[in-house]
């Protein structure tokens, strides 16, 4: 490739602005794509989140079942997501917006969705074997991975 004297003459001006450039310039970032804010946001969020989730004070049940936040559904419905967080029509719940007097079900016990799957006689017919304390989060793990059982919130 043949040099002209004007392209020998642009080079030769470079160099000093170049030089200049390296030694006395100011320093400037460059911006950063949008998908990698966006990753790092999100990578931030569930960081917190699950920071939040491990060392927090409620939801103490409901994070035995499912111990590791994620942004995918866990696939349960309504009636199964209300039966492991009690967060549902049940007299303990309602006791908590003073929407009830009492946490006592009809049949005198403890309104709890606990009760209502295995002791309360009003809903014999959908009842569970009754867990043993130590035994309670594996059971309602199992409940909720057993496709049998889970049709039996549905009806």
């Amino acid at each position: 490739m043949a040099y002209s004297p004007r392209r020998l003459f642009r080079q030769r001006m470079r160099r000093p602005i170049s030089q200049e450039a390296i030694t006395k310039g100011d320093p400037f970032l460059l911006p950063k794509r949008l998908s990698y804010l966006k990753a790092e946001i999100k990578s931030a969020a569930l960081s917190i989140w699950k920071d939040n989730w491990d060392n927090g004070e409620t939801g103490r049940s409901t994070h035995g079942i499912v111990p590791r936040v994620s942004n995918k559904p866990v696939g349960w419905n309504r009636e199964e997501i209300m039966f492991v967080t009690g967060h549902g029509p049940f007299p303990s719940y309602l006791l908590c917006f003073n929407l009830r007097t009492h946490d006592n079900c009809s049949c005198g016990e403890k309104g709890d969705p606990i009760h209502y799957a295995t002791k309360c006689p009003f809903t014999l017919s959908w009842h569970f074997q009754t867990p043993t304390v130590s035994l309670k989060l594996q059971w309602l793990t199992n409940i909720l991975t057993n496709n049998f059982t889970r049709t039996d919130f549905d009806s």
